[in-house]
């Protein structure tokens, strides 16, 4: 965010976030996080808002938080006033002036509580943005029905496990739950200790990435495989709650819009954010609740024509998930969450207040929040982090392994001399310059990823093989990338097993990859900190950096400082080879037990 600030010694240019500390960023996610929790207990119509929007009893709390936390648009505006007031005391501005940027209109209402001439954006119309806020609500709901109007609906189906997974991860062509890009092995698992069709697949969300997604697509829920549309098991006649909530979304705005504890929240530090919370609000009310409403009754439509012993999937902290543990509770049907990937310290999603797990005194209904029976975790690290910030009871936690890395371990030690020649060829790697991969989505990459490029291009004996996340395509890379010799962008489902076996080294943001790659013994580097891979360059297991000439030297120390690299080498962690099996085994118990 760069502003022109006038003080006594003349106007220069100043990157606004530049003035955060580490310690400031750090303390700007808690600061959100406490915001955000916060708003639970806020009067909405004389109730406290937990309490106030419900579904069949249930709050729909649990789907609020969720989208504040998702947008990250009160995050930012802690992180403007934290770096606004940082700007006010060293710089002691005469005034300042922002000619764009997202957050333009945030510094400004922070100038105007610090008494600093402002020139910039301001806050825009909120009618303009909510007639397409709720045009984009009525394109979800009339998406919904016709993709009912153009299937054949299944009342029954019974299986033993129902497995829900996301259609969009689903690779084609594999003939079993294999097919599944995060959970296949525990699925593969459990599919050989069931009997034919004892396990259902059902598809939830598109069948295509949001990066690649197009209107259409959620016109269609046909099948995938073996994978059966959560569409085909509601009709329009189970749909009933979630209509009720988009009819009233409007309704819920104005009550949102009219309580005096939200208007008085929407003061930060002395700056007032109204017509950003105004607009967080907004996108609840027409938005999320219909959307988490929609979930509920796909998930309770499905549950009662499946009739499982035991329900599966995974993702079960966000929205579907919360929404098929809520309804899975309420059908009296154990329910097995499995960690797909590292748990970051930041994620609002497994952190829960003591009041939030107990049931809500004035709704009897209202349970508290919905934890799976199971929550199967990789191991005791994971496991004491949701016991204690997501407050998980030890019986909800079961520590399996991870299934992915036992099968990534067992597939870059059963790597050739000629597969690692062939890969680091792929990956432009040719002759003696060192392969290193990049790993990490995008969109949380972009604010690093320039200065990440300036220093590979200045190191020509470094060729650095970009693996796009699988929910995003080859494309977002380009314009980044676009001219640099030593840097390549792969295409799109590359495995990763092949290039970490032929890698030096690894560089990311927040991907799981790091952690993976300390398991086999590849040393990382950690760029756009901080972030959630920050406890490991603090501790010494990853390397961090910020700037090109920062990226260059870590890359060096990386790549080429043998007693460096010496400190890594094949954890014990890597390579158990029981994990799918120690999965299945917790599911099927819960399955016996029920």
């Amino acid at each position: 965010m760069l502003l022109d600030v006038e003080t006594g010694a003349g106007t220069r240019r100043i990157d606004l976030f530049s003035l955060l500390a580490p310690e400031d960023e750090e303390r700007a996610h808690e600061d959100a996080y406490a915001w955000i929790k916060a708003v639970r207990a806020l009067r909405v119509d004389g109730e406290p808002f937990r309490g106030r929007f419900t579904l069949r009893g249930d709050s729909l709390w649990w789907f609020a938080e969720l989208y504040l936390h998702k947008e990250q648009a009160m995050h930012h505006a802690i992180r403007v006033v934290r770096a606004f007031d940082a700007l006010v005391a060293r710089e002691r501005p005469r005034a300042v002036r922002a000619s764009d940027g997202r957050h333009a209109a945030m510094v400004g209402a922070a100038a105007d509580a610090r008494g600093v001439p402002y020139a910039g954006p301001r806050w825009h119309r909120v009618n303009a943005s909510l007639v397409r806020m709720d045009a984009r609500a009525m394109r979800l709901a009339a998406a919904a029905r016709v993709s009912r109007l153009r299937t054949r609906h299944i009342l029954r189906a019974r299986a033993g496990v129902a497995a829900f997974i996301h259609r969009a991860f689903w690779r084609t062509g594999h003939g079993d739950g294999s097919a599944e890009s995060y959970i296949g092995l525990i699925l593969r698992a459990l599919e050989t200790r069931l009997d034919p069709g004892g396990i259902r697949y059902v598809g939830v969300g598109p069948r295509t990435n949001f990066r690649a997604r197009r209107w259409w697509d959620s016109l269609s829920a046909g099948e995938i495989d073996a994978v059966v549309a959560v569409e085909r098991f509601a009709p329009f006649s189970a749909m009933e709650g979630s209509r009720q909530v988009y009819r009233r979304r409007h309704e819920t705005r104005r009550s949102l819009w009219d309580s005096a504890d939200l208007r008085a929240h929407a003061v930060i530090a002395g700056v007032d954010c109204w017509p950003l919370v105004r607009e967080q609000l907004a996108g609840i009310a027409l938005l999320q609740f219909p959307w988490s409403a929609r979930a509920m009754d796909e998930a309770a439509a499905a549950l009662r024509a499946i009739e499982p012993g035991v329900a599966v999937t995974y993702a079960e902290a966000g929205g579907w998930g919360r929404a098929l543990a809520l309804e899975a509770r309420r059908a009296g049907v154990p329910l097995a969450g499995l960690q797909h990937g590292f748990i970051y310290r930041h994620w609002l999603n497994y952190r829960h207040e003591p009041d939030e797990i107990a049931p809500d005194a004035r709704h009897p209904s209202d349970r508290g929040f919905p934890f799976p029976d199971r929550t199967l975790v990789f191991d005791e690290h994971a496991a004491a982090h949701l016991r204690q910030a997501g407050r998980f009871p030890d019986a909800a936690l079961a520590v399996t392994g991870s299934a992915s890395l036992d099968a990534l371990a067992a597939a870059v030690r059963a790597l050739g001399p000629e597969d690692i020649a062939r890969v680091r060829h792929e990956g432009g790697a040719d002759g003696a310059r060192a392969l290193v991969v990049f790993a990490a989505k995008e969109r949380e990459a972009r604010g690093a990823l320039p200065a990440l490029v300036e220093a590979v291009r200045g190191m020509p004996d470094v060729q650095l093989a970009v693996k796009p996340h699988p929910a995003e395509t080859p494309d977002v890379y380009q314009a980044a990338t676009a001219g640099v010799a030593n840097i390549r962008v792969l295409p799109a489902g590359t495995p990763l097993p092949p290039l970490l076996g032929a890698a030096r080294g690894v560089v990311t943001v927040n991907s799981t990859v790091a952690v993976d790659a300390l398991a086999l013994g590849i040393p990382s580097l950690v760029i756009g900190l901080p972030n959630n891979l920050t406890p490991f360059v603090n501790a010494g297991a990853m390397l961090g950096a910020g700037s090109a000439a920062e990226i260059r030297e870590a890359l060096a120390k990386l790549l080429y400082d043998q007693e460096f690299r010496s400190m890594f080498h094949p954890g014990t962690t890597a390579g158990s080879g029981r994990a799918a099996e120690a999965s299945a085994d917790v599911i099927l118990a819960l399955r016996k037990r029920s």
